[in-house]
């Protein structure tokens, strides 16, 4: 597939794209995934840890609007906070695996006609 080849999609859904799309859509939508789970685990820490900073910056900033959050309400809302951010990352990545290249697929393709075809001669 050249580069000026526009993607299209296949019957499981894959989208086919060329090989220099295919490293930066893998290369970044695993970094993004990454990060986002780590930054998910800061927030799972900031839920658990009083003297956390991520935790005391939020308690802060809320505070300056007159307002202050029961101890239990920021657990919680920090809590769901990593959780989010987590299952982003989880769908960055699972999004980024949806694409594949032109030899990719052709090789699936070599591979189920292969095995189609010992499945028929040994019958």
């Amino acid at each position: 597939m050249s580069s000026d080849t526009p993607p299209r999609r296949t019957s499981d859904g894959s989208v086919v794209v060329p090989m220099r799309v295919y490293k930066g859509i893998t290369v970044f939508s695993t970094l993004v995934a990454t990060g986002l789970v780590v930054f998910g685990f800061f927030m799972f820490d900031a839920a658990t840890r009083l003297d956390n900073p991520i935790r005391e910056a939020a308690v802060w900033t809320v505070g300056l609007a007159g307002w202050t959050p029961s101890v239990g309400a920021v657990n919680v809302a920090f809590g769901l906070l990593g959780i989010g951010v987590i299952v982003l990352g989880a769908g960055s990545y699972v999004l980024g695996t949806r694409f594949k290249t032109a030899e990719m697929v052709d090789s699936e393709r070599r591979d189920t006609t292969a095995d189609s075809q010992e499945a028929h001669d040994d019958g």
